[in-house]
């Protein structure tokens, strides 16, 4: 699947739960093409240098944006734009909780176990 791909199966998805986005989604004055240049374009203003890091929910979110409003435009894309994908990260090996030694006034020492993610 490539970038626009990507965009329309999101919008589908959403159009078939979301009656008042479906009829949006229906209108003539508005295409994928464009929505995919508008996106692009919102991007080129994030950009530091030649790059830009956005997340998905934000380009889900201008994608949206440009079928709900009527005054958003496409603008011509002028450069070359390549949309890349992060590789997922493999999921590490079971991590064990630590044991930390807390100490008490009555018992010296007391052992707590606690995950990595901050619980006691």
């Amino acid at each position: 699947m490539d970038f626009k791909d990507i965009i329309k199966a999101h919008l589908d998805k959403m159009a078939s739960q979301d009656f008042a986005f479906a009829e949006r989604y229906k209108l003539k004055t508005k295409n994928i093409d464009d929505c995919v240049k508008y996106i692009i374009s919102q991007a080129q203003k994030e950009k530091s240098g030649n790059c830009a890091a956005i997340e998905d929910a934000v380009v889900y979110g201008w994608a949206v944006h440009y079928y709900m409003e009527d005054k958003v435009k496409a603008n011509p894309v002028k450069e070359k734009v390549k949309v890349v994908t992060p590789k997922a990260e493999t999921p590490k090996a079971d991590i064990k909780p630590i044991k930390a030694i807390v100490k008490d006034r009555k018992n010296k020492n007391k052992c707590v176990e606690l995950d990595l993610f901050g619980g006691f």
